[in-house]
């Protein structure tokens, strides 16, 4: 279930919108509370491999309902830099 965020709306509440998706997809996929989910820390740091960024992708897909490379998980290493990626898309 996609966010169904029209572009060319506000960039602030599409980004709250992308930044709430990214850290439940990351604390579902490392099965913790998104509450202890650092947004600034890199994917890495958080104890992501690779095989789960792979697998990233398709739940941050699913959850914001925007497209997302695997190679925008390396370009944007976490999940500030991401969201502010897909925001401005």
């Amino acid at each position: 279930m996609g966010l169904g965020l029209p572009r060319g709306h506000s960039v602030v509440p599409r980004r709250a919108a992308l930044l709430t998706a990214a850290v439940t997809a990351v604390a579902d996929l490392l099965d913790v509370a998104a509450a202890t989910v650092s947004t600034s820390a890199p994917f890495s740091d958080l104890g992501l491999s690779s095989l789960q960024l792979a697998r990233l992708t398709a739940h941050l897909e699913d959850a914001m309902g925007v497209e997302v490379s695997l190679t925008a998980l390396y370009d944007h290493p976490d999940i500030e830099q991401l969201v502010e990626h897909l925001a401005m898309r």
